[in-house]
């Protein structure tokens, strides 16, 4: 076992310790610490034992939470609208199982969505303010510029980069979608924090966009475009000469990382849209697969389980379409979804994005009436990357990205956040305050299951 072996063993078992023990935010980290480090993977881990290391520490911070107090003033984790859609989609999987044309990877899904609940409820319990929303994003700003530094050691493969992100981003175009999401993201700490996390920001943000750059990403590269003009979108209205100069810099430091292949690649989309000729094969494909598979939904309307499209290709596709393996798979999140769930599979997914879609209009609403700016901000972030996997499932299957999950549980915590001054009491409109109180214009001080001693309350 090698030395950074040991020291990632020491620091695992620390973090779980300090979940056990301590608070289980510490938990929560050294998930995303263990997702983005992937050592399993990585020359360094080879001597590592054979865990399921990012599951292991799902389940030992979900048994760590069960001390906390709920607090009773805010929605419980099950009833919020995304908790419904997970758990509502996981059952249905496994209802499936019995029909799925391919039954290994089919019930490997189930168990990635069992698992995605287990870091939802995780997610929302635990981020409870704007300022541990920042911190939350933070991490994964720290996380996807490490993969930044590993990719600047990497050769790519056909000029696009691949086999870096690790288990669930390990290929290009999956990969680039989580560093355009993450990179909107740190665009608005940058924006929004006046202290070390914003510099901590600065520095990663250029590194995750050259690995945008460096994965060759058509729709990754569509998808920062959407994601900056959500953050245009839904930005706060204080401090408008300074976001300004922050999105100038963003497009002229792109501009910088950008290579000559890169933009070389992305006109290979003029000539989709003018349907020339030279039309590149792999964008003339995904109509092809598009029209593919609402032939195989007709004829499977119940779905055929997971990785059923490319299981059908070869009877639906010319063979110029498929691989050398003679599959195809759809390119499209929501095309993947109808065919291998069917009828109730492609309903929970549109019902998703109409849910994030309310939720955008409703950041826009609150950044025009000037609520907290902390409130915004992150709100604005988490849409912004929302939008990006949105725009970017439309040219690859990312049903299974992990980052929606993340970015969805805080998106739920903002909207229920007391910041918002909003009902977020499990039955709706909020508990009234007793007239001694409002008499005196106090509130009573809220601690989220940590000691009073310890309460955050006060943060903005």
């Amino acid at each position: 076992m090698s030395l950074t072996a040991l020291i990632f063993l020491l620091c695992f078992v620390a973090g779980i310790a300090m979940a056990l023990f301590r608070h289980p935010i510490y938990g929560l980290y050294t998930y995303i610490a263990v997702f983005y480090l992937d050592a399993p993977h990585r020359w360094w881990g080879q001597g590592l034992p054979d865990l399921r290391w990012s599951l292991l520490t799902a389940v030992v911070t979900a048994i760590a939470m069960l001390r906390l107090k709920a607090d009773p003033a805010r929605t419980p984790w099950y009833r919020t609208f995304p908790a419904i859609f997970l758990i509502s989609y996981t059952a249905w999987l496994w209802i499936q199982s019995p029909w799925a044309l391919d039954p290994v990877l089919h019930r490997e899904c189930a168990m990635i969505f069992t698992k995605f609940i287990i870091v939802y409820y995780m997610v929302y319990r635990l981020i409870d303010t704007p300022l541990r929303a920042a911190d939350f994003l933070l991490a994964h700003v720290l996380g996807c510029c490490y993969l930044g530094l590993v990719a600047l050691g990497t050769g790519t493969t056909g000029g696009r980069l691949d086999g870096v992100g690790g288990s669930g981003i390990d290929d290009s175009n999956t990969l680039g979608m989580h560093a355009a999401a993450i990179a909107v993201v740190g665009a608005m700490l940058i924006f929004a924090k006046q202290d070390w996390r914003r510099y901590a920001a600065l520095i990663c943000v250029p590194l995750i966009l050259n690995m945008v750059v460096l994965t060759g990403s058509r729709g990754a590269f569509l998808a920062l475009f959407m994601g900056g003009v959500t953050i245009f979108a839904l930005r706060p209205r204080e401090n408008t000469r300074l976001f300004y100069t922050l999105a100038v810099l963003g497009i002229v430091g792109f501009g910088a990382v950008a290579s000559d292949a890169f933009w070389q690649r992305m006109k290979t989309m003029e000539a989709a849209v003018n349907k020339q000729e030279t039309l590149d094969n792999s964008a003339e494909g995904r109509i092809v697969q598009m029209k593919a598979g609402l032939r195989m939904f007709t004829a499977h309307p119940l779905g055929v389980g997971h990785r059923g499209f490319a299981t059908l290709s070869s009877r639906y596709l010319d063979t110029i379409y498929l691989t050398e393996s003679g599959a195809r798979s759809s390119h499209n999140t929501f095309i993947s979804t109808l065919v291998e769930q069917g009828i109730p599979g492609a309903v929970m997914f549109s019902m998703i994005w109409l849910w994030v879609l309310k939720s955008c209009l409703l950041a826009r609403q609150w950044a025009i009436a000037r609520r907290p700016l902390l409130l915004v901000c992150m709100l604005a972030a988490v849409c912004a990357g929302l939008a990006v996997v949105f725009v970017g499932g439309q040219f690859a299957d990312f049903l299974k990205t992990e980052v929606q999950v993340w970015l969805l549980a805080v998106l739920a915590a903002l909207r229920l956040s007391p910041a918002t001054g909003q009902p977020a009491g499990p039955r709706g409109p909020a508990r009234a305050v007793p007239r001694r109180l409002r008499a005196t214009g106090s509130r009573t001080p809220v601690t989220y299951g940590l000691p009073p001693s310890r309460s955050r309350a006060t943060n903005p």
